[in-house]
């Protein structure tokens, strides 16, 4: 069970059941291709596999998602009567409009949400009772379906085949490969699905691995400029810049003084 609250516009696949719920604002995002706009206390619910991306949201704007395994939810034996029967169900995706959704499931999600974030002993323990409810709602409703399950596979190969090779010099080709697409396709698909380039994309997972490595390492900025298959110290500070509005110096120098507070 996992819960982030999304700040970010980098779009994913997802590994678990997902909920994504507006606390508050007004959010735009692409689910496997098509445009949704979200009001507060609306969400989407979707299986595992399906891709999304914010698109836009104001800064005042408040999103969560919420992921768990349904199968961890129940004992075996109830797992195989209520997961695994609607688990491989042609259905992915269940949008929750406030003139549809019943206020008990809204509450159902807050109360989720927080509890997982509680500290207290029966915390994870309420937790769980409010996701079983969560995918009782859900094996009930009729959901839309998607007719790319093939692409989505080749994205998300794609996908991983970037987040374990952010530190070396990828190229178009190389990805393209690992969804077993044209580089052409390749393109098509981060555009449909995720509105970037496969080159934008690695340049931002970099950017964000740059951060991480700023945080959690005492390696100099030259070593994780070499690291992260940088040219030159000055094009990765240059790049870090564009995409954190800082220079890892900077950065560094922040993290470790918030850290310190």
């Amino acid at each position: 069970m996992r819960l982030t609250r999304h700040g970010d516009s980098t779009f994913s696949i997802t590994d678990q059941f997902t909920i994504l719920w507006i606390e508050s604002g007004v959010v735009d995002l692409v689910v496997n291709g098509e445009w949704i706009k979200l009001d507060s206390n609306e969400g989407l619910m979707l299986t595992d596999g399906q891709s999304y991306v914010i698109q836009r949201m104001k800064e005042s704007s408040q999103i969560v998602k919420l992921q768990f395994d349904p199968y961890e939810l129940f004992h075996p034996n109830m797992a195989e009567r209520y997961v695994k029967s609607y688990d491989t169900l042609d259905k992915s995706i269940h949008i929750l409009k406030k003139e549809r959704t019943p206020r008990s499931l809204v509450q159902t999600i807050e109360r989720s949400i927080q509890y997982i974030e509680s500290e207290g002993p029966l915390a994870m323990m309420d937790a769980t009772l409010q996701c079983t409810v969560i995918w009782r709602y859900w094996i009930q409703q009729e959901c839309l379906s998607t007719k790319h399950s093939k692409k989505l596979e080749s994205l998300r190969n794609m996908l991983s085949c970037v987040h374990s090779q952010l530190e070396d010099k990828l190229s178009l080709a190389q990805i393209a490969t690992a969804g077993n697409v044209s580089r052409s396709e390749c393109c098509r698909l981060f555009k449909r699905f995720g509105d970037t380039s496969p080159l934008a994309y690695v340049q931002l997972k970099r950017m964000d691995r740059a951060a991480n490595l700023l945080e959690d390492s005492t390696e100099s900025i030259a070593d994780i400029a070499q690291r992260l298959s940088y040219s030159s110290v000055s094009h990765f500070v240059q790049t870090f810049k564009v995409h954190h509005s800082i220079t890892p110096l900077a950065y560094r120098k922040k993290y470790q003084m918030k850290r310190a507070e």
